[in-house]
Parts: C-alpha cells; structure tokens; sequence
C-alpha cells in the first residue's frame, strides 16, 4: 500500500523537477525572472526551443481578426517563418502551425503583449523603434495579403485588421 504511495509521490515529485528546470530553462534563455510571465509563455506552447514562434504571434492574430485564416494569410505567415529560419520539424515551426490551425486566442494575446513590455525595458530606444517597425510591417503586409491577391482598391484591410493592427501598435511607446 505504502509502495505504491511512495511510487506516485516520486512521480508528482519528479514532475515538480522538470517543470521547474522548464521554468528557469525558459526563464535564462529569454532574459526574464518574472515566474508569472515564464508560466504563461509556457501555457502557449512557448520554449526556449520555440521562441522564434512568438515573434509570429501578432501574425497570427493578425490573420485571424475577421475570424477567418485566408490560404494568402497563411502562406505569408509560412514564408516569413521560413525567413526566420523556422522549419518543419523545428519547434517554433511545429508552435506557429498549432496557432495557424487551432487560431490565436485573447489570453495569447495578452502574454505576447506582456512579453513584448518586458523585453522593451531591457531594449534602447533605437532597438524598440526597429522592432516596432519589424512587427509593424510584418502584421501589414498579413493584413493586405488578401487584397493584393484581389486586387481591391482603396483600404484593403478591414474594421478587424485595423483594430487589431491599432492594438499591436498600442504596445509600443
């Protein structure tokens, strides 16, 4: 009776272990002590192995805002991944597919946006304005993918796209 107890307590134990060799695995790779914000990223599939993925997360949102990932989207989505080095079988690729089928949510959202906050006061002015500018440029061109597809004329993103571009923007200073 005790045998097995002590088996399952080992198990919980051995579990405890590596969840917080996780943590601070994760927590040294990215620069950041905050254990809230580390389990949060972690919630998102995040690992010191699949960071690249996060720099794709205002994409993704991005593509989703109308509720709708368009094969345009997506293929963008893909080829900037594999301008970042990412590929199949890597595992910020294999993070960013999983948000691509199953779509981003609030709560992701959100912890990019804290993420983004934290990194920015470890970053100089110079640096905060040329990622501003790269995820800025990046989000566009996935907002109007679908309209230089079609040729529309005039505004090709919609009311969603724009609010979700407006609320990219509003992360940074």
């Amino acid at each position: 009776m005790f045998v097995a107890e002590n088996e399952e307590l080992l198990a919980k134990l051995r579990e405890q272990i590596k969840y917080d060799e996780q943590v601070e695995e994760l927590s040294k790779a990215i620069g950041i002590e905050d254990k809230s914000l580390i389990q949060s990223l972690m919630d998102l599939g995040i690992t010191p192995h699949s960071m690249a993925a996060l720099t794709m997360y205002p994409m993704v949102c991005v593509a989703y805002a109308d509720g709708v990932l368009n094969l345009e989207e997506r293929d963008l989505i893909m080829k900037m991944a594999n301008e970042w080095n990412m590929k199949p079988g890597d595992a910020g690729f294999e993070v960013l597919n999983h948000w691509l089928v199953e779509g981003p949510t609030e709560d992701g959202f959100a912890v990019w946006k804290k993420y983004i906050q934290t990194v920015m006061t470890q970053m100089t002015p110079q640096q905060i304005a040329d990622l501003k500018l790269s995820i800025m440029n990046r989000s566009h061109a996935v907002a109007t993918v679908v309209g230089d597809v079609l040729g529309r004329f005039g505004n090709r993103t919609n009311k969603a796209e724009d609010a979700r571009l407006a609320e990219i923007e509003s992360v940074f200073p």
